[in-house]
């Protein structure tokens, strides 16, 4: 496995391409240095030797530190989210795949969610509240976006029994956005998670049934909506009735709550994440586990 480590000295960061193989004999893997590069933010991809520069662990480095790299970052983006646009509205599945499997390949399955698909949908939502798309062509791209996201998780997800935690995501009665649960379930499959995904609306009873089918570490409740935080919280309070479970709560909701909100939400012990990034999501996950 090759990759770019970085090392600060006197607040600049300097960048090692660094390969790592197993040794037998130590039984551990052990890392050569294979370039020195220079400063990180001046990394370009001609300085990696030909053979590693398509390596997606080197693609990704360059994206994030290199400010060369993060220009031609943004233009790309911008490019690939006018073409997402247009493919989601007129129900273009294929160039939309196409779309997407070239953005992971240049960078990661987060940066598509985070970068790519998710301002393109807040742009479809944005357009909708204005008038200037109908209903029927946001529901065209909710649905092309649901099926890039089910391709995308093909050959995701755990081997049997490797699974590290399990994790069950739901959504209150009567919260029908189902996008966000759809991408978390996503990103845990591909970080080897065993997922249980019951969005959107589900009643509390249906979801408790699933919790002891499903015997889950962690339980996240994705709201949107803010009319949905009640229903949310009496869902908190029903699951707390027979389960000790870590719940964390999260979605465009409970970036907005009020102080008061969150205080009474607060003691339902339960953990709130506002919108964050994936990663950060995803060290929220590993450490209600642990704590589980």
């Amino acid at each position: 496995m090759v990759y770019i480590r970085s090392k600060k000295v006197k607040g600049i960061h300097y960048a090692y391409l660094v390969k790592s193989e197993w040794d037998q004999n130590r039984g551990s893997a052990v890392q050569h240095t294979i370039k020195y590069l220079g400063r990180a933010d001046s990394v370009a991809i001609s300085d990696i030797p030909q053979e590693y520069r398509n390596d997606t662990k080197i693609l990704s480095f360059l994206s994030s530190h290199s400010s060369k790299n993060l220009a031609k970052k943004e233009s790309l983006l911008e490019k690939l989210r006018a073409e997402l646009f247009e493919a989601l509205c007129s129900a273009d599945r294929e160039t939309a795949m196409k779309i997407a499997t070239k953005y992971k390949t240049l960078f990661s399955l987060a940066e598509f969610y985070e970068d790519l698909l998710s301002p393109v949908m807040y742009r479809v939502g944005d357009l909708w509240s204005q008038g200037r798309i109908s209903i029927a062509t946001e529901h065209v791209c909710s649905n092309i976006a649901g099926s890039l996201i089910q391709s995308i998780n093909e050959g995701n997800g755990p081997k049997a029994g490797k699974a590290k935690i399990t994790v069950l995501i739901c959504s209150p009665d009567g919260e029908m956005h189902h996008l966000a649960p759809d991408v978390l379930e996503s990103f845990l499959l591909q970080k080897g998670y065993a997922v249980y995904n019951t969005s959107p609306s589900a009643p509390a009873e249906s979801i408790v049934s699933s919790i002891t089918a499903s015997n889950p570490q962690v339980i996240m409740i994705s709201v949107t909506l803010q009319e949905n935080l009640g229903a949310a919280k009496r869902l908190v309070i029903k699951i707390r009735e027979d389960f000790q479970i870590p719940i964390i709560l999260g979605g465009t909701a409970i970036k907005r709550l009020k102080e008061g909100q969150r205080k009474e939400l607060e003691k339902t012990k339960v953990s709130l994440v506002p919108e964050i990034s994936l990663e950060k999501i995803l060290i929220s996950v590993k450490t209600a586990a642990s704590a589980a």
